[in-house]
């Protein structure tokens, strides 16, 4: 016998032998593991999904860090042309519009990663001795030609809308980009906002943001819609609850070790490995349904149960790690590949599909221990009440 058939059948020996013991070992490893789930990132940035030394990128990069600053946030100020409110703002040269610019404009600006923010108001203070001009004083720096011209670059011809502008210096760093995009949208709300305006996000950093809620939520969808079916589907094939849950089991704790992984190592999730979970689970149920239909086979020619798990892990076990070889193989390949993207994916899909072999071999066996001892102590205790009823 070769040796992995030997060391095949020494661990399913064991799991045989111990089977609450490795399955609490395995729970708690899991538990422990786990506590890296939080700490996994999403890479909504483009530039992470770029290879660092394209020339275009670096030259770029140079040109941000030395007179374009980081990353733009488009702040837009609309009025309501249309309201109804005597009192309610009709036009960007409102005193009250002026006054909630400037206070946002000051409140973003000490805001952590931000280089600068300039708006209409600036100009305002420049050419009105450092005043904010009332709607009156505003119609009467229009006429001069200049000033019209200048104030027509921060505000559109009907005046119903304006903007402020913000650089940043948030890089690729996602946690800070996050970070700032919720402080600019508590400034808007903390900065006394007038009724009758809204104002609209816009800008690389804000784009990335909704990127990266996408990509929760495109994972999430995917693990649980994947999840759900993969359960159906195994109910339909065993017709029993417990058998179809043990093989779902093991992807769990497959896709919960995947994700302790990427949170410990920090292996950030992004729009291609989004759905690496869901992939992980699809690969590692066939591993999981093959032993346990090896296992069924074995128990349905009379074996015990220890001997069915034994000679199931070391006949399936074999075929399983080849199949999980020529797998990882093919996603090894994506390693090579020049985008970070696809690399990433490969990755995470190889410590997916490893540990989905993993814990079929070492977990599922004492899984089916446990079951069946658990099942013959439920039919026993039903088989003494019928004997206690009958009597």
């Amino acid at each position: 016998m070769s040796i992995y058939k030997k060391t095949l059948r020494k661990t399913a020996h064991f799991q045989t032998h111990h089977p609450y013991f490795t399955i609490l070992a395995l729970a708690v490893l899991t538990i422990l593991i786990s506590t890296g789930i939080p700490n996994v990132k999403t890479v909504a940035s483009l530039e992470k999904m770029m290879p660092e030394d394209m020339e275009e990128i670096k030259y770029f990069n140079v040109l941000r860090d030395n007179f374009l600053g980081k990353d733009m946030i488009g702040i837009v100020i609309d009025v309501d042309m249309e309201s109804q409110n005597e009192k309610g703002i009709f036009s960007v040269k409102d005193k009250r519009v002026l006054e909630y610019i400037e206070n946002l404009k000051e409140q973003i600006s000490q805001e952590d990663d931000v280089i600068e923010a300039f708006a209409v108001t600036d100009a305002l203070r420049k050419i009105n001795d450092n005043q904010l001009p009332d709607e009156q004083a505003f119609d009467a720096l229009l006429k001069n030609k200049e000033t019209a011209n200048l104030l027509r670059n921060y505000i559109n011809d009907d005046f119903s809308t304006t903007y402020i502008i913000v650089n940043t210096d948030v890089g690729r760093d996602d946690r800070r980009l996050n970070n700032l995009a919720e402080a600019i949208k508590e400034d808007i709300e903390d900065a006394g906002r007038p009724p009758g305006i809204s104002i609209r996000l816009a800008g690389v950093p804000l784009i990335q943001q909704e990127l990266s809620k996408m990509i929760k939520s495109s994972m999430l969808n995917s693990l649980w819609s994947s999840i759900l079916l993969v359960f159906l589907i195994t109910y339909l094939l065993y017709r029993s609850f417990v058998s179809s849950f043990l093989p779902l089991i093991v992807v769990l704790i497959s896709v919960t070790w995947l994700y302790g992984t990427m949170g410990y190592f920090n292996l950030g999730i992004s729009t291609l490995a989004g759905g690496v979970a869901a992939i992980v689970i699809g690969v590692g149920i066939d591993y999981a349904i093959h032993l346990m239909n090896r296992y069924k086979y074995e128990r349905k020619q009379g074996k015990k149960t220890e001997e069915a798990v034994e000679e199931a892990v070391v006949s399936t076990g074999t075929a399983l790690i080849a199949t999980a070889g020529t797998t990882l193989a093919a996603f090894f390949a994506f390693l090579f590949g020049a985008m970070p993207e696809m690399g990433r994916f490969g990755t995470l899909m190889i410590i997916g599909i490893s540990y989905s072999l993993v814990f079929t071999i070492i977990g599922l066996p004492a899984m089916l221990i446990a079951e069946e001892k658990i099942v013959t102590i439920y039919k026993n205790k039903i088989q003494e009440q019928k004997i206690l009823v009958g009597n």
